[in-house]
């Protein structure tokens, strides 16, 4: 039997056993408890929103979960006053956790992972993100029976070929009723029936309850999609909506314009492409005629809503591995871009949870109908480019079907370690002391995973990677592939200022231009010419390391003194001082070091019993070795932005926004409200300076120390050492 860390997961707390206590885990046990996200007693509204993975969700790079890269979404809906609910099915048996099975192969009553009225019943909205497994004739049923009565479903799809799992259905199969095939192992009969595609618009599950059906298109408009429509037309929804990120996506098609009205079009003059992997031309019109991104349907008592891409609604804090590989996912910050759909999400809640009398948009008491698509189904919809084939073959072992051969710390795994920290930070910075160097990096086997600390040297290919050298070893060098997010401020070809810079590197080892390399980069962080004392504690004894801290007190008479962290006073370190340095540095003999800043280089070791820093070769003020710029000459953002990454600064501006939940702030220029900065706060910061935990800080002026980087894919400033409320 396979090997884990014993793991006990509980409601917000998680309790993981120290390595020396591994016992032999029972499979499908570490991940039982489904999250639930409660609003205060003042707070809360009485109603209840049920996000669904028991069909998926959770597939490939997907991680629709409430305490994963939807928790920004599941966050502002408890904010909104409502309880949040993971569903993932129906514990059958009563042996305490839910498991799916291939109900194809198996017995129905064998697979758990099932959706009936009776377990969904409590809730007021329904959501399903980005299904990836077909519903049975009854789940299509409880689903009816959930809207008939008076109840909500938001549908969230994405473009065709979103077959995240490699089992041949993508949502917007799952949510129109029948495979975009025609062939005969779609006709599944029995608990399924007839999913091939019936070639008409007018037939399929979706349309016929709500009217409307999702396109097989695949199309790219990351500038936002701008044909908002007015409020008054719909329903309310629209108003204080932006134009919406459409980062590869699907449209819909309105059949019935009693039942369905599009909220989002693309405007006459907007200028969506296909997107790059579409197997068909994956634009079909443009324009209105395209159909609407977002919708809404109102069919009898209950309503539904429906939008063509998850990339607006994401956030960046993933919480499972990959089913398939194992691999860490990487999630887009939607929920806090420019073009997020964050105001509309909300806002569609709202009306979801809202029990009306009306029926239909009949045109009655302002009920506007919407608009028929002309031309609702094309004739490359009717037929399959994949002939009924996944748009990639499994690999590694991976079945879609099979739960067991998925990989550890992924959803429905049979193993894993849950999470040490349920809120844990969800973009842990790397350190040089956690860090390889190029010399090991290239030692290592093909498929670590890995941070290596290098000094870039030259571009490789291009605009498309980066020669990284070896600190010690001019000679020993590594290529790395950048992903294209990366290639403006990484590649040297793009950004001259990157050479000479030491840069960290997270990837994986593995081959590039034929030379060993590191791919799949998932962070680049330029690093800091001095470790914080947290970071210092993190690095291994015997390594030499720079370091900075505030003196805090002397130690053992004249011979040392204790270094805290500039951001956690608490947290300490010890450093041993060579006898030339006593007298200006030891506070027994000189106190008025005392608070003084200083920037120490030495060997990491232990001293009097404690972790500490020994044979110091170099120690100063900060205020005579710092490039830092001076405080009293604080930068606007718009001269922050102008910035190469790596540059100290001090920046002030205007707080207008959390940012990624506590983890961060907006900070804007008050002088040019549209620059703005992402500001990534320190675990000791948060309780201070998050928005989302002291809203009384939107609109305050803040005065940032720290170096310019991004954060989130967006311009902003890490490795922050110091704020300053200016009000």
């Amino acid at each position: 039997m396979k090997l884990s860390k014993l793991t006990v997961l509980g409601l917000g707390v998680t309790l993981a056993l120290s390595a020396t206590a591994l016992q032999a885990a029972t499979p499908y046990n570490w991940n039982n408890t489904a999250p639930v996200k409660v609003p205060s007693a003042q707070q809360s509204n009485g109603k209840t929103v049920l996000f669904d993975v028991s069909h998926g969700g959770v597939e490939g790079n997907a991680d629709w979960v409430i305490d994963g890269a939807f928790s920004d979404f599941a966050d502002a809906l408890v904010a909104e006053g409502y309880r949040v609910e993971e569903y993932r099915g129906v514990d059958l048996n009563n042996d305490g956790k839910i498991r799916f099975f291939d109900d194809r192969s198996f017995s129905t009553q064998a697979n758990e992972a099932i959706i009936t009225y009776d377990a969904i019943k409590h809730a007021d909205v329904f959501v399903l993100a980005e299904t990836n497994r077909p519903f049975t004739l009854a789940e299509q049923q409880a689903l009816e029976t959930f809207v008939a009565a008076g109840k909500g479903i938001f549908f969230i799809a994405d473009h065709y070929d979103a077959d995240r799992n490699l089992n041949t259905w993508d949502a917007t199969e799952v949510f129109n009723g029948y495979n975009r095939s025609d062939l005969s192992k779609y006709n599944m009969g029995g608990a399924y029936g007839d999913w091939r595609n019936p070639k008409s618009a007018q037939q399929g599950w979706l349309v016929e309850n709500f009217g409307i059906r999702f396109r097989f298109n695949g199309v790219d408009y990351k500038q936002g999609v701008s044909g908002v429509e007015p409020a008054y037309q719909t329903e309310g929804l629209t108003q204080g909506v932006a134009p919406i990120l459409m980062a590869a996506g699907a449209t819909l098609a309105i059949v019935d314009g009693q039942k369905a009205k599009g909220l989002v079009y693309f405007a006459e003059t907007d200028t969506p492409t296909k997107w790059r992997h579409a197997k068909d031309s994956g634009l079909y019109f443009g324009g209105e005629a395209e159909g609407p991104y977002v919708a809404i349907a109102k069919s009898g008592a209950g309503k539904a809503a429906f939008i063509g891409d998850s990339s607006p609604i994401e956030d960046a804090t993933p919480k499972y591995r990959r089913q398939d590989s194992g691999n860490t996912k990487k999630t887009y910050p939607g929920w806090t871009d420019p073009g997020h759909a964050s105001v509309l999400s909300i806002n569609i809640v709202n009306w979801l949870a809202t029990p009306e009398g009306y029926t239909h948009f009949d045109g009655a008491n302002g009920r506007t109908p919407g608009r028929v698509t002309p031309v609702p189904m094309t004739s490359e919809e009717m037929f399959d480019p994949n002939n009924g084939q996944p748009w990639s073959n499994p690999s590694n072992g991976f079945n879609p079907w099979d739960t067991d051969t998925y990989k550890d710390n992924s959803f429905n795994a049979p193993y894993g370690q849950g999470q040490v920290d349920p809120d844990p930070d969800p973009d842990p910075d790397p350190t040089p002391g956690t860090a390889v160097s190029v010399a090991d990096a290239l030692a290592a086997t093909t498929g670590t995973e890995l941070v290596v600390q290098g000094k870039v040297t030259d571009a490789v290919n291009g605009i498309y990677g980066l020669l990284l050298t070896d600190l010690n070893n001019p000679a020993v060098s590594i290529n790395v592939k950048l992903e294209s997010n990366q290639r403006a401020d990484f590649n040297p070809q793009l950004n001259p200022e990157i050479l000479g810079k030491t840069l960290l590197v997270t990837g994986k080892r593995n081959s590039y231009m034929g030379e060993p390399g590191i791919r799949y980069v998932t962070d680049l962080v330029i690093a800091p010419s001095a470790l914080s004392v947290s970071q210092a504690l993190a690095t291994a004894q015997g390594e030499t390391i720079t370091l900075t801290g505030k003196v805090k007190a002397p130690l053992n008479s004249i011979y040392a003194l204790v270094l805290s962290d500039l951001s956690d006073d608490s947290t300490t370190i010890n450093i041993k001082l060579e006898s030339s340095q006593r007298a200006e540095f030891s506070p027994q003999l000189n106190p008025s070091i005392l608070d003084e800043t200083l920037v120490i280089t030495g060997k990491r070791d232990s001293y009097m019993s404690q972790p500490g820093i020994r044979n110091v070769s170099e120690i100063a003020k900060a205020s005579s070795t710092s490039p830092d710029p001076d405080p009293n000459l604080d930068m606007t953002v718009s001269e922050v932005l102008a910035k190469s990454n790596g540059t100290p600064v001090v920046v002030a501006g205007t707080i207008t926004s959390a940012i990624n939940n506590i983890y961060a702030l907006e900070l804007s220029d008050p002088n040019a409200p549209g620059n703005k900065l992402y500001i990534k706060l320190e675990s000791s910061q948060r309780a201070t300076y998050s928005p989302q935990l002291n809203p009384a800080l939107l609109g305050k002026k803040l005065r940032v120390t720290g170096v310019k980087n991004d954060y989130m894919s967006q311009p902003g400033v890490r490795n922050v050492t110091a704020l300053t409320l200016l009000d």
